[in-house]
């Protein structure tokens, strides 16, 4: 069961990857926004979300190599899951669209 949740969270790291990818276009874009702060603080959010999520699975690996407890690889797999999550409903909570 343990290597089950393992390997979901690691399925989700590398779909967050790729929608990452995927939205490269929006991040280049917020160069060109009104606000001069968007940019930087895009970008660094960007790039910091796609490290951490990248580097879960071998942050895995190398932990069960290691024999760490299976909790620990667990929590390596899913904490870029759970902050993504967790940014994301902050920041609509916050920034919630003007309609």
């Amino acid at each position: 069961m343990r290597r089950v949740i393992v390997v979901i969270g690691v399925a989700l790291d590398l779909l967050i990857v790729l929608l990452l990818i995927a939205v490269f276009g929006w991040i280049v874009d917020s160069w060109h926004d009104r606000d001069p702060w968007a940019g930087p603080v895009v970008t660094t959010f960007w790039t910091l979300s796609i490290l951490l999520a990248a580097a879960a699975p071998v942050g895995a690996y190398r932990f069960s190599r290691r024999s760490a407890p299976p909790a620990r690889i667990a929590l390596v797999v899913w904490t870029p899951v759970l902050v993504l999550v967790g940014l994301t409903l902050i920041g609509f909570l916050v920034f919630t669209p003007n309609e």
